[in-house]
């Protein structure tokens, strides 16, 4: 649903910008699989905040040596097996760990295509849920709903922002205000808040 537009921008931009790119979207779903933990008294919440600081702090320092391997393999062991439990809530939380999984790609071993996977994952997620709530609707129906307009002018204010990044701390500050988005994730649910 981005448009073709967007997808040769994302494709386009270096394997640090794509990293960044990831970690901005993924900084933003957070909350969902923060409050998947909660839900189900999962105490995987310190480990994953844990690793979104070192993502952070990799990006802040680059000097800093951090052996995102092994982070890798630590990670396996947080991602949840949707078939363990029986509500929607993993299906968000395991969207947000696609995201990490594309951005471990992208220090990794980049593919040029990560940024445009965790893209297209993130407005899934979206989609997955207004799907939930109110069945099948038409193309139009779905570009009206705020969720979607909210996703899709978020991607669209991170990519320019990557885009125009000059590396200061200062504007790398700005794009991690700009990825926590207030404590608010790409379904609209904040830690703070019961309403969804």
């Amino acid at each position: 649903m981005l448009t073709p537009c967007d997808t040769e921008r994302l494709t386009r931009l270096s394997s640090q910008q794509q990293s960044l790119y990831c970690l901005g979207l993924l900084q933003r779903m957070t909350p969902n699989y923060l409050l998947f933990c909660q839900a189900v008294e999962l105490e995987h919440d310190a480990a994953f905040n844990k690793l979104l600081a070192l993502f952070w702090e990799g990006v802040m320092h680059p000097k800093t040596k951090i052996n995102f391997s092994a982070q890798r393999e630590r990670f396996e062991a947080l991602i949840p097996e949707p078939q363990d439990y029986d509500m929607y809530g993993v299906y968000p939380a395991l969207d947000c760990c696609v995201v990490v999984d594309c951005l471990f790609n992208c220090l990794l071993e980049a593919t040029g295509e990560e940024a445009e996977q965790a893209s297209q994952t993130s407005l899934a997620s979206v989609l997955s849920l207004l799907e939930l709530q109110f069945g099948e609707q038409t193309e139009q129906q779905i570009m009206d709903q705020a969720l979607v307009i909210q996703e899709l002018a978020f991607q669209s204010e991170l990519l320019d922002h990557i885009e125009q990044l000059d590396g200061s701390k200062t504007s790398l500050q700005a794009l991690k205000t700009l990825a926590i988005n207030q404590g608010v994730s790409n379904l609209g649910i904040s830690l703070d808040s019961d309403n969804e």
